[in-house]
């Protein structure tokens, strides 16, 4: 098994709010793809996220929330991430987006 974490930001690079409309859409897509996921979009303590562009001389700050789910670890898997990473990337108008993958176990 694998467990992806997706860092899905709050705002746009300008700092402008993304729509929920937005989140909702990729949501939709993972729970159509998978049959469902993890999110806590009200947590109490927001997750920032900071990273500066060294080429551009800039400084991002984020907001961010964790989408996780556990799935089995294929190779159409990971290339339907690597797919929808580029274009959730472009559709939430963000310079990276961030998908973590890592080993798991789900004790039985």
């Amino acid at each position: 098994m694998k467990l992806y974490r997706i860092f899905i930001p709050k705002r746009y690079n300008d700092g402008e709010i993304i729509p929920v409309e937005n989140t909702t859409k990729i949501l939709n897509q993972v729970e159509e793809k998978f049959g469902g996921y993890s999110l806590d979009p009200f947590g109490r303590l927001p997750l920032i996220g900071v990273w500066n562009d060294h080429k551009q001389k800039k400084r991002y700050s984020d907001e961010v929330q964790i989408l996780e789910l556990f799935v089995e670890d294929t190779f159409d898997i990971k290339k339907w991430f690597s797919a929808r990473k580029e274009l959730w990337r472009q559709e939430l108008k963000q310079e990276e987006l961030f998908i973590i993958v890592q080993d798991a176990e789900i004790i039985t």
